[in-house]
């Protein structure tokens, strides 16, 4: 991907205009039946969902992918079906075990507590709330300053600047806290679910 923000950022959600969605579903494995199976609505180049993709993965959950386009057709997540799922017209939501589920940490927090194995978050709560505090900086403080309907406010002309501004802010002080947490991985030496997460989003921070 290139430089310009509208494809180099990490976008959950776009900022206006209303598309219809294209509903089928992309099936991962074959290993449940179809109606048990979760549904995921995903766009491509969101790092929110990317977290949970990687999520799903490293637990070997079968799931469907639903695709939403948050740029196409002035962005599908603003289709009335869409809405009626995530009212904040986001992705990834997760319809999972009769409910649907909106926002990457909940949701992967979700999957944890319901499919324990393999563990995703270190058995010792210090350690769990120090991967809670990295996970929060980059999904409530970095990543939503430089989302899509954000750059929109900025102005086409500052978009880039704003965006690279945002997250060079966001990760130096990420770094700070790493140096107080790091041990072979962000947290200590366990590899939990973090990792995956800061690999998703130190990618976006590369393309910056």
């Amino acid at each position: 991907m290139g430089s310009h923000p509208l494809q180099g950022s990490s976008p959950c959600s776009a900022s206006s205009g209303r598309g219809a969605i294209p509903w089928e579903a992309k099936g991962h494995h074959n290993t449940m039946t179809e109606s048990s199976k979760p549904i995921l609505y995903s766009y491509f180049r969101s790092s929110c969902s990317w977290r949970v993709r990687i999520a799903l993965a490293l637990k070997s959950i079968d799931y469907e992918t639903i695709p939403v386009n948050l740029i196409k057709d002035q962005g599908q997540q603003f289709s009335e079906e869409f809405q009626a799922l995530n009212p904040m017209k986001q992705v990834p939501t997760l319809k999972i075990d009769g409910i649907t589920i909106s926002q990457s940490l909940a949701i992967i927090e979700f999957l944890e507590e319901t499919r324990p194995t393999p563990r995703l978050l270190p058995k010792d709560p210090k350690k769990r709330a120090q991967v809670r505090m990295i996970s929060d900086t980059i999904a409530s403080g970095i990543q939503p300053l430089q989302n899509l309907s954000v750059l929109k406010q900025v102005g086409q002309e500052n978009q880039l600047a704003w965006a690279q501004k945002v997250i060079h802010t966001g990760f130096d002080a990420l770094e700070q806290i790493l140096r107080s947490t790091a041990g072979k991985y962000c947290v200590g030496d366990e590899e939990p679910s973090i990792s995956a997460l800061m690999g998703v989003f130190n990618k976006h921070e590369k393309i910056h």
